[in-house]
């Protein structure tokens, strides 16, 4: 109950910041991710995950400044990063081929 009241005040935080993104009923793996063409940056250098868990295999770098599709937002793994202590949203993303998970809050959207 807790964390789906945070859920619901993370996307109003985001909306508010000018990401919107929509979170999917289930996490999918990264072979499923559904990335919708959605144009982000990396804020920060950040690891691809191969699902949404900092416990995940590290698939890749998202460079800082690089540009990518970028999915909708799901609830997973909790991670620090990015100036956030326990986030737990993650973004699909694919990043010159190279499919999985990001932090949410390590992107950006021009």
């Amino acid at each position: 109950m807790m964390r789906k009241l945070l859920a619901g005040a993370a996307t109003t935080v985001v909306a508010t910041a000018g990401l919107v993104f929509a979170a999917p009923a289930q996490a999918a793996t990264s072979d499923t991710a559904q990335v919708r063409a959605i144009n982000c940056h990396a804020a920060e250098s950040v690891r691809i995950r191969k699902s949404a868990t900092t416990s995940s295999a590290a698939l890749g770098l998202f460079p800082k400044g690089a540009g990518a599709d970028c999915g909708g937002a799901i609830e997973g793994g909790t991670f620090t990063a990015c100036g956030y202590k326990n986030g737990y949203f993650w973004i699909a993303i694919n990043y010159q081929g190279i499919k999985g998970y990001v932090a949410l809050y390590c992107i950006t959207r021009p």
